[in-house]
């Protein structure tokens, strides 16, 4: 099953005007999932989380992106912000869709495959997906896990048609785009 639909909420093209209830409401008439943006900034409130898991009307799920200020180095205070985190995307119950994570170009491999460790001991499965330079994909084997875009894997932030015979997630930058491609994926969608 494939779950389609924009990194972020869309804004303008034929949506203004609309109430932020109307707006929502559209979008779950026309895609199974969105990309939640505004968690690389802040990990939202519980309150705000338990909102969200209730306006999802059954077989749709939020996909978060992971704070931007973790350092993928592991130490205590990177476990505790990840475990705050993760709980909260938990929260989501069957809500629930991934969470991308965005290396920085500069990560340290051997830093990372430690902090790869310190994720799979907070025991909170989820499906991740990692942004990283090529050369460190081989880390996420073990765990299961998956680097964006490769070829057999999520497919994130196109906007070119989602490959066809692929689970995961497909989230594109234009509402456009992915009313386009929508009616590529419909009977993946499940």
């Amino acid at each position: 099953m494939i779950y389609l639909g924009t990194s972020g909420w869309p804004r303008g093209e034929g949506w203004d005007g609309l109430s932020p209830r109307q707006r929502r409401r559209r979008y779950f008439e026309l895609f199974n999932s969105v990309e939640l943006i505004q968690t690389r900034r802040r990990v939202p409130d519980w309150d705000v989380v338990s909102r969200w898991r209730a306006y999802a009307p059954a077989g749709f799920v939020y996909s978060w992106v992971a704070p931007r200020y973790l350092s993928y180095r592991p130490d205590g205070d990177e476990r505790r912000a990840l475990r705050r985190f993760l709980r909260r995307h938990k929260r989501l119950d069957r809500a629930r869709g991934g969470v991308r994570f965005a290396l920085p170009r500069n990560a340290d491999p051997a830093a990372f495959a430690e902090w790869l460790a310190m994720l799979a001991g907070l025991e909170l499965p989820g499906d991740y997906a990692f942004e990283l330079p090529a050369e460190l994909a081989g880390l996420l084997e073990p765990y299961g896990w998956v680097a964006v875009n490769q070829p057999g894997t999520w497919q994130y932030q196109l906007d070119r048609p989602p490959l066809a015979g692929r689970n995961g997630y497909a989230y594109y930058s234009s509402l456009a785009a992915a009313l386009g491609y929508q009616r590529e994926v419909a009977p993946q969608r499940g």
